[in-house]
């Protein structure tokens, strides 16, 4: 009902412009949602780019570090295998000096 002074549509007009302010107040509130989807695609993105970069340089020093560890124990193993390979020398020529002295001791023993 419409009071003596109040035109017919007055109230019409009051609820378009509710639903107007309404609907605005909605397209801001997408907007806004947008922006703030778009800010954490973003982040996300700029996250992922820092962990890649990270994983990158800690998979480059763990590669560093086994290949230094695979050269240290290839020093060793070669160190060792010289001194057993000296070793095994000494041994030889010890043992070609003994029996070259038995041999000479056969060749010059008289009958």
């Amino acid at each position: 009902m419409t009071t003596p002074h109040e035109l017919p549509y007055m109230g019409a007009l009051d609820a378009v412009q509710r639903i107007e302010t309404a609907l605005s107040e909605r397209d801001a509130a997408l907007a806004a949602s947008d922006d703030a989807l778009a800010a954490a695609d973003a982040e996300a993105e700029r996250l992922l780019s820092v962990a890649r970069a990270a994983g990158t340089r800690a998979g480059e020093e763990r590669r560093e570090a086994l290949l230094a560890a695979a050269h240290a124990d290839a020093e060793k193993i070669r160190a060792d295998g010289d001194v057993e390979a000296r070793q095994l020398t000494q041994r030889v020529v010890a043992e070609r000096d003994r029996l070259a002295d038995e041999f000479t001791a056969l060749l010059v023993e008289e009958p």
